[in-house]
């Protein structure tokens, strides 16, 4: 039986497949089972990657469900959806049915073909840091870059963050600084906590912080 990726991106809601994508891009930068340059019918590196960057910052443009945002955010996930489509191919050919090769490109794999690799989840990212912004109710989060992520979940509570129903998502970010939480409200103190994802799934949660917003 054929080894397949998982290309059935339409199912996943945005802060997952920001996810997702993230993590594919992540894990075949600089891959040495897929080595530049690719074909040249395909989407190269640079290329997705840029498709990334604009479909991140289109989905933190729509977080106020902004009507035109929106439409912007959809539009350029249609784009890196149809990149991801376009290499899924490729990976296969030049994987020629290994499933060791092609577990390293952050795709899933088709459940009947996937064993546990026994990798360890990535661990929690270190230097985890809270500031407010000079806006008002912003508050920035900042890690350290871990090898081996491919985007970071930040999650948010104001109740008791021992209790861990409490905390919900907040947005998913492939980049490790320059995370900004908005439309908090001020006076008000907010838990924070970040974990990387990367191609195992994802990581341990930092220990979370507290912060005031203004």
């Amino acid at each position: 039986m054929q080894a397949k990726l998982i290309i059935s991106f339409d199912h996943l809601n945005e802060p997952d497949f920001l996810t997702k994508s993230g993590t594919i891009v992540s894990s075949v930068t600089t891959n040495i089972n897929y080595p530049e340059p690719w074909l040249t019918q395909v989407p190269n590196l640079t290329a997705l990657a840029l498709a990334l960057k604009d479909y991140e910052t289109a989905y933190h443009d729509a977080i106020n469900k902004d009507v035109i945002k929106v439409g912007l955010r959809d539009n350029r996930r249609v784009t890196l959806t149809n990149m991801l489509k376009q290499l899924a191919p490729y990976f296969e050919l030049i994987a020629q049915g290994s499933i060791a090769k092609l577990e390293t490109t952050g795709y899933d794999l088709r459940n009947d073909l996937t064993h546990t690799s026994g990798v360890d989840p990535l661990p929690a990212p270190a230097d985890f840091q809270l500031s407010r912004s000079a806006l008002p109710c912003i508050v920035d989060v900042k890690v350290s870059r871990l090898e081996g992520a491919g985007s970071y979940e930040v999650q948010l509570t104001e109740l008791d963050p021992l209790i861990e129903a409490n905390w919900k998502h907040v947005l998913s970010s492939t980049t490790a600084t320059h995370i900004q939480l908005d439309n908090l409200i001020s006076k008000k103190t907010y838990w924070v906590r970040v974990r990387a994802i990367g191609t195992n799934g994802a990581g341990v949660w930092t220990e979370p912080l507290s912060i005031v917003a203004l």
